[in-house]
């Protein structure tokens, strides 16, 4: 019994001398040890488009008549943007005439699309590509479809470079 009782005192006090050890020693290391946390945000951008039109549709076409049809492109975020608009009929071979600003806006390139020659800044609106449509020989019902797209300009010279970056190309000649 007494044996048990020296063994257990044993066990005891070598419990106690680890427990105290331990306590020394992580004081110790944390007393060393340094630890230093950076949260960095990273946010993405907004370029944001959208088409402006202001168009009043006839109830009936009719030849050799002009349709007041204003179009732009209005950009809903801050940033600065280069801007492409493509721009077809519904009928291709329909008589219809669109009379294209060539100043502020490119012809039509060999991608099909019309290039604002400027960047357009944060919140603004293009210069319309075209303010109206003239139907020359035909009464047909018809629809112009356009779609337009916009790319951050930074980082980029030109319209086509910051085009063809987004889809991995090499910039075309024109």
């Amino acid at each position: 019994m007494k044996k048990r009782k020296r063994n257990l005192c044993v066990l005891l006090l070598s419990i106690l001398v680890a427990a105290a050890w331990s306590a020394v020693v992580l004081n110790v290391s944390a007393y060393f040890s340094h630890q230093n946390e950076k949260n960095n945000v990273l946010k993405t951008g907004d370029n944001t488009s959208h088409i402006e039109e202001e168009f009043e549709p006839p109830d009936q076409v009719t030849t050799d008549t002009v349709y007041p049809k204003k179009v732009t492109v209005k950009n809903d975020s801050h940033t600065p943007c280069y801007v492409r608009v493509f721009v077809e009929l519904d009928q291709p071979n329909l008589p219809v005439s669109i009379d294209f600003d060539t100043k502020n806006w490119t012809e039509k390139q060999a991608d099909g699309y019309y290039y604002y020659r400027s960047i357009l800044g944060g919140r603004e609106e293009t210069k319309p590509l075209f303010t109206h449509v003239t139907t020359e020989g035909t009464q047909s019902a018809f629809r112009v479809l356009i779609y337009e797209e916009t790319v951050q300009a930074q980082g980029y010279d030109t319209a086509r470079e910051a085009f063809a970056s987004i889809k991995g190309e090499q910039e075309a000649e024109a």
